[in-house]
């Protein structure tokens, strides 16, 4: 896309929408938000100065942050009122469920941790997402210990 074409989207219009009559797009560009922007922009695997978004990335981005907001209001839902969080030291997993996904985060977070240090940001977040999706929501609020 050339800026001195007029073919660049800009990203006010993913943030705060745009409809058809203002865009070349058949359904317009609907209201995406800054974080998705953000997530589709991390998730890409740039090795030059361009950077390539499809407006569904950002879409797929936005379904992913209101996965993660859902999830953390379920979880804070199934709390009880005055819930203070112990110290990360002191927490001791008590059925095989919150092992296993207390494994799987150390595990995510070894693996962000190593491919931040290498600067493959698109992987990091690949690793977030992946934790959050398969392991957390899918199987640990699922099937856990909060919906138990």
């Amino acid at each position: 896309m050339s800026k001195s074409l007029g073919n660049v989207i800009d990203p006010r219009d993913i943030i705060g929408g745009a409809t058809l009559q203002r865009l070349q797009f058949p359904q317009g560009i609907p209201a995406c938000g800054a974080d998705p922007l953000r997530l589709a922009l991390l998730s890409q695997n740039c090795h030059g100065a361009e950077i390539r978004v499809d407006v569904e990335e950002v879409l797929s981005q936005r379904r992913f942050c209101n996965k993660v907001w859902n999830g953390l209001r379920f979880v804070l839902g199934a709390l009880e009122g005055g819930f203070q969080p112990p110290h990360p030291e002191q927490v001791v997993p008590g059925d095989p469920m919150e092992r296993w996904v207390l494994s799987r985060l150390a595990g995510t977070v070894s693996e962000c941790s190593r491919r931040l240090e290498s600067l493959e940001f698109h992987m990091a977040l690949g690793a977030v997402q992946h934790f959050w999706l398969r392991s957390f929501c899918d199987v640990f609020l699922v099937g856990g210990t909060l919906s138990g």
